[in-house]
């Protein structure tokens, strides 16, 4: 319930934040996030605590920002690995693999935006320092995008959803629906791993050790022990070196079961987001071309006329008819229209050649990603969930 803030300002700020740098508007963005936290949960979880922990929670909501990074993700982790020669050692740029910041445009919106706080209160400032506060700043933007990804691919589950009424054409649409099912487990099953496998588990080991600690000590606030140099380490009080260590460690594993300190794994779940987001952006121009929205736009249309018109003129019974034939007559012969239409543009060589291309992309990288985490002997619980039955190494002859 923390992060219901999120749904709401995407609701409102995702055409803004889809436009490139140069064109956001931050005053309005900003202005957006406010309003999504203010009525947010997260806000009001605090209220289980003490006064004092309610206040702190509620000031530190009020004072996050938005602010927008002038380097792509991508480029950011670059610097991180740049001992190891960066995550792409051994591979060129390409604007298919370059998710995070394509080579030939500027970032967008959604590709920069980060979080921020105005101002660390002391003592929190001891915990949140600036490297700490970056960590959460990598784990942010990864997190936003991958979310990005997965509310296209469900905005094309939902066109899809229309083209399920024309029962004639299912053979022909089956290689599609196939392939953005495919997309939309990966991407939910890696949302759902990331959230709840990783950072949630992490997160209540770490503050259940610091509330065992502060419980020992019956210290109150934020649980930490100002205690003397001498008398540092004789009781059961925890120092501020104590919780700096456990929230050190929590950003250690939580970055590192999240693929950021992987360069291999990060690299190849570009390429897989990549091609998700190209196609759902042909599969929008296929529904644009194709017009089904403005057609069962249509439809609703004319029912909810139909429904009117019912409720207001009862006694016309015989006109009702006679117009309801003529309607029904109608919306056949565009349905029939619409049905060539969409053989039409599906039967093409350029669409199946293109569905062919974006399945073979996307099994070639899921491969190369499944092979990684398995070698890797890492995120196994993440190798499960997209394997669970078998049927990803089965397919893919893993």
């Amino acid at each position: 319930d923390q992060g219901d803030f999120f749904v709401h300002f995407l609701d409102i700020a995702e055409s803004e934040l889809l436009k490139e740098m140069t064109e956001v508007s931050r005053g309005r963005v900003q202005n957006w996030l406010s309003m999504s936290i203010q009525p947010s949960g997260g806000a009001t979880r605090a209220s289980n605590f003490s006064a004092e922990s309610f206040s702190m929670a509620r000031y530190m909501a009020s004072s996050l920002q938005a602010s927008f990074a002038t380097e792509s993700l991508v480029d950011r982790l670059d610097d991180l690995y740049a001992t190891s020669g960066g995550i792409r050692t051994q591979e060129a740029r390409t604007p298919s693999r370059h998710l995070y910041g394509a080579m030939n445009r500027g970032l967008t919106g959604i590709e920069a935006l980060t979080l921020d706080f105005q101002y660390v209160p002391f003592p929190v400032s001891f915990v949140l320092s600036h490297r700490a506060i970056s960590s959460y700043q990598l784990l942010f933007r990864h997190l936003f995008f991958v979310k990005h990804v997965e509310r296209r691919l469900v905005g094309t589950w939902l066109d899809h959803q229309s083209m399920k009424e024309f029962q004639s054409l299912r053979g022909s649409l089956c290689p599609t629906f196939g392939l953005r099912q495919r997309m939309l487990h990966f991407i939910q099953n890696l949302v759902y791993y990331m959230m709840f496998e990783v950072i949630e588990p992490n997160w209540q080991t770490m503050e259940n050790s610091i509330l065992s600690g502060k419980k020992q000590s019956g210290n109150s606030g934020l649980g930490l022990s100002m205690t003397a140099g001498k008398e540092r380490g004789k009781g059961d009080d925890q120092t501020v070196d104590d919780i700096l260590a456990m929230h050190i460690e929590f950003l250690r594993r939580t970055l590192k079961d999240c693929l950021l300190t992987n360069g291999d794994l990060i690299r190849t779940l570009t390429k897989l987001m990549t091609t998700c987001l190209l196609f759902s952006d042909q599969m929008n121009l296929f529904v644009e071309t194709t017009q089904i929205n403005e057609e069962r736009d249509r439809i609703a249309k004319a029912e909810r006329q139909k429904r009117q018109q019912n409720i207001s003129i009862v006694s016309k019974r015989s006109r009702l008819r006679k117009t309801a034939k003529a309607e029904a007559a109608a919306r056949k012969a565009r349905w029939e229209a619409h049905t060539e239409l969409l053989e039409r543009e599906l039967s093409t060589e350029s669409y199946k050649r293109m569905i062919s291309r974006f399945s073979q992309v996307f099994n070639n990288n899921l491969t190369d990603f499944m092979t990684q985490l398995r070698d890797s002997g890492e995120c196994t619980n993440l190798l499960s969930r997209l394997d669970f039955n078998g049927f990803v190494s089965s397919s893919l002859k893993l």
